[in-house]
């Protein structure tokens, strides 16, 4: 299963197991302040109806990243990432509102909560930003990182070089952001392949194999032609062998 499809449903399982937690079976020691208050504080919390506003906010969560993991699975264009800006959304939205209720604990709940978001929504970001290595072995190439894997050079029918990146007609489990393609895509005249694009300038290289391709580049031209004269010189010696 792809790494970020993992992610997604792990992330899922946790926001509806929480709210279960909060909202069927009551356990407001869950939420983050409740159980350092006092009793009285407490009292006032439920009756302001915080905890189950705070549950209620993890249930939409987890409605909302189902969603995309649906649309997703469906192909629709920048479904995951749509849903984590609805839910960021969503989050500061909710937390606004319990902020109204002008509890001191539910203040520092909102902090706490919103704090966390913001990393998970960071650490989703920087997804597309996390460097692809190639490296090369005696009969074959991989490509590691996000997305990553491995071709035998036996399987390589050509390694040659593009002024252009041929046309993405869909994503079909991958990240495109910011003008990188991390993943698996559908490309006209290519079929299904990998992508490992950090940059939408030239040159692209152009790896096909007997029953996919690969394109990649850097976003240096001078590295993605070092790369280049490295499969074509290994892919080479290969063959001599």
């Amino acid at each position: 299963m792809e790494f970020l499809y993992v992610i997604q449903i792990f992330l899922i399982i946790m926001f509806f197991f929480f709210a279960y937690l909060i909202l069927i079976r009551k356990n407001y020691h869950l939420i983050s302040g409740f159980n350092t208050s006092t009793h009285e504080e407490q009292q006032q919390m439920i009756q302001a109806g915080y905890p189950r506003a705070v549950g209620k906010m993890t249930l939409h969560i987890g409605i909302i990243l189902t969603i995309g993991f649906l649309l997703q699975l469906l192909h629709v264009p920048y479904a995951i990432e749509g849903s984590y800006l609805v839910m960021m959304i969503v989050l500061f939205v909710e937390s606004l509102w319990m902020a109204k209720k002008d509890k001191r604990k539910s203040k520092k709940v909102n902090k706490v909560v919103l704090a966390l978001s913001l990393v998970l929504v960071i650490v989703i970001f920087a997804l597309p930003f996390m460097p692809n290595s190639l490296k090369i072995e005696e009969d074959s190439f991989k490509v590691t990182g996000l997305y990553g894997e491995e071709w035998a050079f036996s399987d390589i029918e050509e390694i040659s070089l593009y002024d252009e990146l041929p046309q993405i007609k869909l994503r079909t489990n991958g990240i495109s952001m910011f003008g990188k393609h991390i993943g698996r895509f559908l490309i006209e005249d290519f079929g299904s392949g990998k992508l490992y694009i950090d940059s939408n300038e030239a040159p692209f290289i152009v790896v096909r194999t007997k029953d996919s391709f690969v394109i990649m580049n850097t976003n240096n031209a001078d590295q993605t032609m070092e790369r280049y004269n490295q499969l074509q010189q290994a892919s080479q010696l290969d063959t001599n062998h």
